[in-house]
């Protein structure tokens, strides 16, 4: 029974040298890089490891600058109740780009000499693209006055609240596939490497979205041939591209 416990204990360590050999080889989980990014998400922190020599994996966070950019707007308004019609009116807008987004993405090097990549993976949260906040005090005085009115805003019109307030923007799906190219090492082989990085992220179609009232209840019967929605309908996909810096920690 000796002999036998010892055979096994033998052949379990013979085992486990191969398996650590093997990932030694194939650089399983065995080195660990983190990056700062900048570009067209914003500003990010990621952390990658191999999966084998072919394929590295990474996650990370970015963070789009909360960069506003205002102006007044002269606009169509629409009145729901039909009592008025629709009026031209000025209106103070503020847009903003400010999002968080996650990612967790896998390159795939087809020549692992050659730092040429192709990733593939998601971004996930930040669904709201655009937010778009407005006042007037021209609708807050017709509001006043019992109307109900609304901003329109390609096929769609945004309500307007008692005080005259506009809040809304486009929103896009909460996951969102991802496909890129790049060149660098997204786990260096020494301490310091660079990388860059072109690629798309797929959202679909934006919807429109208000924070005041029901959207779905004020859809307006407008051409949608109207510039606004075209731009729309083109806005499927995100354009990444990204410059990264890349420690490697182990």
């Amino acid at each position: 029974m000796k002999r036998l416990t010892l055979v096994c204990a033998f052949i379990s360590m013979l085992l486990l040298g191969q398996a650590v050999h093997a990932q030694k080889e194939l650089g399983i989980f065995n080195s660990l890089a983190v990056g700062l990014n900048v570009g067209s998400t914003g500003i990010g922190v990621d952390v990658a490891t191999p999966i084998t020599e072919y394929v590295m994996l990474r996650g990370g966070i970015s963070f789009m600058p909360g960069i506003t950019i205002n102006t007044d707007v002269k606009v169509e308004v629409d009145d729901p109740t039909g009592q008025m019609g629709s009026f031209p009116a000025r209106v103070d807008l503020e847009g903003s780009m400010k999002r968080t987004q996650g990612e967790l993405i896998a390159s795939v090097y087809p020549f692992p000499s050659f730092p040429f990549f192709i990733s593939a993976g998601a971004y996930f949260g930040g669904d709201k693209l655009v937010t778009i906040e407005g006042h007037s005090e021209e609708l807050k005085n017709y509001i006043a006055q019992g109307e109900k009115l609304g901003v329109v805003i390609g096929d769609y019109v945004l309500p307007v609240d008692k005080n005259g307030n506009v809040s809304g923007g486009l929103k896009v799906k909460a996951v969102r596939p991802y496909v890129g190219i790049g060149f660098g090492r997204i786990v260096p082989k020494k301490r310091l490497g660079f990388s860059g990085e072109l690629g798309v992220q797929v959202h679909g179609t934006p919807e429109v979205y208000t924070n005041y009232g029901n959207l779905d209840d004020l859809i307006s019967e407008l051409d949608a041939d109207d510039d606004f929605t075209k731009i729309i309908d083109k806005l499927t996909v995100y354009p990444v591209l990204k410059l990264r810096l890349t420690g490697r920690i182990f």
